[in-house]
């Protein structure tokens, strides 16, 4: 069996690699932190608070990529959408319509990327969560998902929901189907 690590890494957009959770190095501080509470029990608060705060960078830098790919996709879209009305009152259609519906094709393509980014993050954020979990026999999991998600400006429910992302995915799906692709 192919350990989680390797996989994420084979599976990696390469021009993305940069914006993922860096699980090698995350996995690297589960062990050290599971010497560091076996020396002593007054390690714990300084292990949870290390932890806690390389979640929130890993993840901080996971939606600020996110954010920016959605904006720009979003903005693309629009732009298509301006071209597809603009040409619908000219007479000469066909090959221009055959333009905009590659340029879906490929904003389609860009937004799956996007949305596997997402999910491949996502199960590295579980799986390090877990493994935290099991090394060092706490329940940070609950913890740190209750105190994070519920938080009105939550990065982690940017992760875990990417609701703007579906907004996109439900545009391209009705402006292609009106380009009857």
């Amino acid at each position: 069996m192919v350990a989680f690590g390797k996989k994420m890494k084979e599976r990696q957009i390469q021009e993305w690699q940069g914006y993922y959770i860096n699980y090698k190095l995350m996995k690297k501080k589960v062990r050290q932190y599971a010497q560091q509470t076996e020396v002593g029990p007054e390690a714990r608060w300084l292990v949870l608070k290390d932890f806690s705060r390389m979640l929130d960078t890993q993840i901080e830098k996971i939606v600020l990529f996110l954010l920016e790919q959605q904006g720009l996709l979003a903005s693309r879209i629009a732009k298509l959408g301006e071209r597809q009305e603009a040409l619908q009152h000219q007479p000469d259609i066909p090959d221009h319509l055959d333009d905009i519906r590659d340029a879906y094709r490929t904003a389609g393509r860009d937004l799956l990327k996007l949305l596997f980014f997402v999910e491949l993050n996502a199960i590295g954020l579980r799986k390090i969560l877990k493994k935290f979990d099991k090394r060092l026999g706490y329940k940070f999991t609950d913890y740190y998902v209750k105190t994070r998600a519920n938080h009105p400006y939550s990065q982690l429910q940017q992760v875990f929901k990417h609701v703007v992302i579906y907004t996109i995915k439900s545009s391209v799906i009705s402006v292609g189907s009106s380009l009857s692709f």
